[in-house]
């Protein structure tokens, strides 16, 4: 009864173990990273804030009353003399602007939602860029990992075979070294290979934003994509960039904003006006006076000068910015491609086929080796080559990957 239980609560840690990872195709990421991503979260909300500004800048100021009421009356000797023979006084009072300034407050803030907007997009694109780029080189480092634990599960086997052989005197003690050599170096590639593993997987978390292990399961699709060939048009994927980037988008909308600024610094120039009726019961030359109160600032020195200068020094530096971005856009292009072009003739090199072969042609080493065809040299010579040029072609398939996403990202198109 005893071990039943055990056996129970081993069951039970296993499966809440396994629960723990999760197999997800790049699609299922990225579901799950628009719909779980904090940061987008977080943007999203400055979105809502920007899109409130622009109510109320549609909003006038508040009407302003006031009322006066006796407080003493020293004739009558009386505190609160308010009655009909008393004194009270009431104002209103409208500032109403001039010179286009709310019209102006409201395009600012129209164009400020704007470039919230902008900056979520572009947010969001520049994260879509980390989880993509995240989630193939998990995928790869993967595949690199398992290759290097079948690796080592034959030579853990062929170790202890030696192991026995070199204690009862049929095999040198520096063959099982040279063996036991191999087996280090491919440990001490195992634990880099998991340390990166662990790294991406715990940013592939927090971009999803979900607390399971992630395992990319991508679909043959998914991977095809990227090693479709492909011809490109510098200049196609130039005027693409120059369309789409949304931190174009927003270096554009920051000058149209600045311009904007400009006009409502000069309107603030522009004196408002307060307009407003006051009525009083006792205090002016007729019983229950009501007047119309008209009051305007002189503009005499404060003229908004100097607000005016800066936001044309401001506009100027949109200006600059957004033509330096306009340059960056099309450097990033013209780099993203050569980059292509370089990756995708690595990865050519090295074909699934020729990788089948040389499984093929590993299984058939390690078959002749352990019928004693092979000398150990040439098994460990050749297991080196094999280990070399397998890590080779998973880092060549993820540069691939890479490259491709680069090409997205700089022209913010689907371009893979």
């Amino acid at each position: 009864m005893k071990n039943t239980v055990i056996l129970f609560f081993l069951f039970l840690a296993v499966s809440s173990f396994a629960q723990q990872e999760t197999a997800l195709t790049l699609k299922q990421s990225e579901t799950l990273f628009l719909k779980n991503n904090l940061e987008l979260l977080a943007a999203s909300f400055n979105v809502d804030a920007a899109q409130a500004s622009i109510i109320q800048a549609r909003i006038w100021e508040n009407p302003n009353f006031s009322l006066y009421l006796n407080a003493y009356n020293p004739e009558q000797k009386k505190y609160f003399d308010i009655g009909t023979d008393g004194q009270k006084a009431a104002n209103l009072d409208q500032l109403i602007h001039l010179g286009g300034k709310k019209r102006n407050e409201v395009a600012i803030a129209s164009g400020n939602a704007e470039l919230a907007s902008l900056e979520f997009a572009d947010l969001s694109r520049n994260l879509k860029l980390q989880l993509r780029q995240t989630y193939f080189s998990l995928y790869y480092q993967n595949m690199s990992y398992k290759a290097i634990l079948k690796q080592l599960s034959n030579l853990d086997s062929l170790i202890v075979s030696y192991q026995t052989q070199v204690q009862k005197g049929n095999l040198p003690m520096k063959d099982l070294v040279r063996l036991q050599s191999l087996n280090l170096s491919l440990q001490n590639q195992k634990s880099q290979l998991y340390e990166n593993i662990v790294d991406f997987q715990s940013n592939l978390a927090l971009i999803t934003g979900i607390s399971a292990t992630i395992i990319p399961s991508p679909s043959d699709s998914e991977i095809f994509v990227y090693q479709t060939s492909r011809v490109f048009q510098p200049d196609e994927l130039n005027r693409l960039a120059l369309e789409n980037r949304t931190d174009l988008k927003i270096s554009q909308k920051q000058v149209d904003v600045s311009d904007l600024n400009i006009k409502l610094q000069k309107s603030l120039a522009i004196p408002d006006v307060t307009v407003g009726a006051a009525w009083d019961q006792r205090g002016g030359v007729f019983k229950n006076q009501v007047g119309l109160n008209i009051g305007i600032p002189l503009p005499l020195w404060n003229r908004n000068q100097g607000n005016i200068k800066i936001a044309k020094a401001q506009f100027n530096e949109a200006t600059a910015q957004r033509t330096l971005q306009s340059t960056k856009v099309t450097s990033e292009v013209q780099l993203s491609i050569k980059k292509w072009q370089e990756a995708t003739e690595n990865y050519q090199l090295l074909t699934k086929s020729s990788l089948q072969n040389l499984e093929d042609v590993q299984n058939g080493i390690y078959k002749n080796f352990k019928n004693g065809n092979l000398s150990l040299i040439e098994f460990t010579d050749f297991m080196e080559s094999y280990h070399s040029t397998l890590m080779q072609y998973y880092q060549f398939a993820q540069n691939l990957v890479n490259a491709c996403e680069q090409i997205n990202y700089t022209t913010n198109s689907k371009i893979f």
